[in-house]
């Protein structure tokens, strides 16, 4: 159950010495009743919002662009950006989640469904990979640093990045400054 909220109160119990937090949470927690005296695993963070699907679909753009200019798949394109740019994926205990295979560095790049780094190759010639989150799963902050090396990719390789609406924007600024500079003219013109 993943839920937003915050710490409304903390107390220490008289009796057992333990902990008592009080949480208000924004979303309604249908079957929490079922969790009622059971022992749980209990994680805090700060609460950052999930990247919009604006931003995912800006990188796959991005990630097309920049995988024609260097003539490789998208899976390929994908791979090197995440493991680059992106967040390495971490189990429950807090350590890297690696993963030992036989598949070579060369199969693993053009898979989409996983995203690994390679780390070393073991003495028995198995392969030992660093696995990264894809990015559907990342918040708003590990969504723009993923988009921000991207795009430095991009500009490295001469290729244009903004989004549709910078250009839009950039587009209106320069209308209104043409709408400015006419009615300046004109009122030079009148003036003569």
């Amino acid at each position: 159950m993943d839920l937003s909220g915050s710490i409304k109160g903390m107390q220490i119990d008289y009796y057992t010495r333990k902990t008592l937090i009080t949480l208000e949470v924004n979303e309604q927690p249908v079957g929490i009743e079922k969790l009622m005296d059971k022992v749980l695993s209990i994680k805090l963070t700060l609460f950052r919002k999930k990247r919009s699907l604006d931003s995912n679909a800006y990188f796959h753009v991005l990630c097309d662009k920049l995988r024609q200019t260097l003539g490789i798949s998208m899976a390929a394109m994908k791979n090197d950006l995440i493991t680059t740019y992106g967040q390495i994926w971490y189990m429950d205990d807090g350590q890297a989640f690696i993963y030992k295979t036989n598949a070579t560095p060369e199969f693993i790049r053009e898979r989409e469904e996983v995203h690994l780094e390679l780390i070393k190759i073991g003495e028995d010639g198995a392969y030992w990979y660093r696995a990264y989150r894809g990015s559907h799963t990342y918040n708003t902050e590990e969504m723009a640093r993923l988009i921000q090396g991207t795009v430095m990719e991009c500009k490295d390789h001469g290729i244009e990045t903004a989004t549709p609406e910078e250009i839009e924007r950039m587009q209106r600024l320069w209308e209104g400054r043409l709408h400015e500079q006419g009615s300046k003219d004109k009122g030079q013109i009148m003036q003569e």
